[in-house]
């Protein structure tokens, strides 16, 4: 009787998440008549801290509630809540000294968006979320200079393309339950050689790989990344495209669990080719912005190995890579936005003799780097290990060694970079701000720590993927 008024107890305190999404939302819009841009940031810094430490501990409380039919509370969903509550913190910090004072509420909004999506319980939510998370990026990448134009317009279209594709997928499963509650519709669809499902389970993995970064959907990708502000490019890389994994595995293991012998071999076939190109275009890039989208996109073909998969490992693999990239990239594109913006260093040239110019920027940069091709220990060589693990236990061998190859191939354009950045030279000292170290300090602080000690990480992924299944 008392286990049972505890849970009750902790499953009603699953409402205090969607009150503090919607105060970030409300204080966002009400952003607009504040003009003092630290009491903005002090607001939307702290209430996001709040939301991620309510998530933290319920996600140690074991919650579990459906929230108004729209919204399921529980380990998933809360894990990713967390998640991303830090890294839009991080983003504040680093985007405080360059951003002017109407940037909080577009960052507010698309938190608000972000943390729906892994808390949506119907593929209503899910869509919203996505929808608001979009258009408000593309907003926040058009403000402050014409010059990003170009890059917000695609970003716009893109994600208008993938919105639209969603919406008639959307259409081919709503006989199976109008309500398109997540649940209804994997009770109801699971009708062997049904056709039309299978057709819409295409169609939701193309709508999501626009969102993912996924190949071949990722066509303008990298030329938002190159032409917008490199804060919002950490941003976009660092936690957009991974609303893009999160709604994927929600709605291909929640929804077509039954299909899982249909969409794994259409993922696989996407990792391989997400993998290839952005390593092997990558190879070509003189721009460092440039080369860290395309590394993102081939970092996007590893975490759908996990998702191809299929299986628990799979999962577990795939939520921990994303935890993991989303540091490492963050961390990366703070060093590139602070040395672009305040130096004009764009090309891996202009990273020359780095480390001798500022130690903490070529030593922290090489960490990222070896993080990303998966050196041992840190937090990149764990996440690989398990993707590929996942991939040899449901016997996907080749994807396996073929990912393996993929990481080879990308110690040409990482290490041609860490070269240059180890290179003597008589250009003068540089400054890193404040800002900029702290964001990157704490992102290699997590690389290495949770590299030396992953297992707590890895349990968590694994308690969210067998929350999931």
């Amino acid at each position: 009787m008392g286990n049972t008024m505890a849970i009750n107890t902790i499953n009603n305190i699953s409402y205090i998440l969607l009150i503090l999404v919607a105060m970030i939302f409300a204080f966002s819009v009400s952003f607009s008549l504040i003009r003092n841009k630290r009491a903005k940031f002090l607001q939307l810094a702290v209430l996001l801290a709040l939301l991620a430490a309510a998530s933290g501990w319920l996600f140690l409380a074991n919650a579990n509630a459906v929230l108004l039919n729209l919204f399921h509370i529980y380990s998933f969903s809360l894990l990713f809540t967390c998640l991303f509550s830090i890294l839009f913190i991080l983003i504040l910090v680093l985007s405080y000294d360059s951003e002017a004072d109407y940037f909080y509420t577009i960052i507010g909004i698309i938190a608000t968006g972000a943390m729906i999506v892994p808390m949506a319980g119907s593929l209503i939510t899910l869509f919203l979320a996505l929808e608001i998370t979009s258009v408000a990026t593309s907003f926040a990448i058009m403000t402050k200079n014409k010059v990003h134009l170009e890059a917000a317009m695609k970003m716009f279209i893109l994600s208008a393309v993938s919105i639209s594709i969603f919406s008639f997928a959307m259409v081919l499963v709503f006989p199976y339950s109008p309500q398109l509650a997540l649940a209804g519709l994997a009770s109801n669809s699971a009708v062997a050689g049904n056709y039309l499902i299978e057709l819409g389970i295409a169609l939701f993995i193309a709508a999501l790989g626009f969102e993912a970064a996924a190949f071949p959907f990722n066509l303008w990708i990298p030329d938002v990344y190159q032409g917008a502000r490199a804060n919002l490019t950490a941003m976009v890389s660092g936690i957009n495209k991974k609303i893009g994994f999160v709604a994927m595995m929600l709605v291909l293991f929640i929804v077509f669990a039954q299909y899982a012998w249909f969409f794994s071999g259409i993922i696989a076939m996407l990792s391989l080719a997400t993998m290839f190109f952005g390593n092997l275009v990558a190879m070509a890039q003189q721009n460092v912005k440039r080369m860290l989208a395309y590394s993102s996109i081939s970092q996007a073909g590893y975490i759908m190995i996990g998702i191809a998969a299929a299986s628990g490992l799979g999962l577990e693999a795939s939520i921990f890579q994303i935890i993991a990239h989303a540091f490492m990239i963050i961390g990366a594109f703070a060093f590139v936005f602070w040395l672009e913006s305040q130096y004009g260093m764009n090309t891996i040239s202009d990273y020359d003799g780095l480390t001798q110019r500022n130690m903490f920027a070529g030593i922290g940069l090489s960490i990222i780097m070896l993080s990303l091709i998966g050196i041992p220990p840190l937090l990149g060589f764990y996440g690989k290990f398990l993707l590929f693990s996942s991939a040899l236990g449901a016997k996907m061998a080749a994807l396996a060694f073929l990912g393996i190859i993929n990481s080879f191939i990308s110690v040409y354009y990482y290490g041609r970079l860490m070269v240059a950045m180890h290179r003597k030279t008589n250009k003068k000292h540089i400054l890193i701000s404040r800002n900029t170290a702290i964001v990157a300090g704490v992102c290699i602080f997590v690389i290495v720590g949770i590299g030396l000690y992953p297992e707590f990480l890895m349990q968590a992924a694994s308690i969210a993927a067998r929350a999931l299944l």
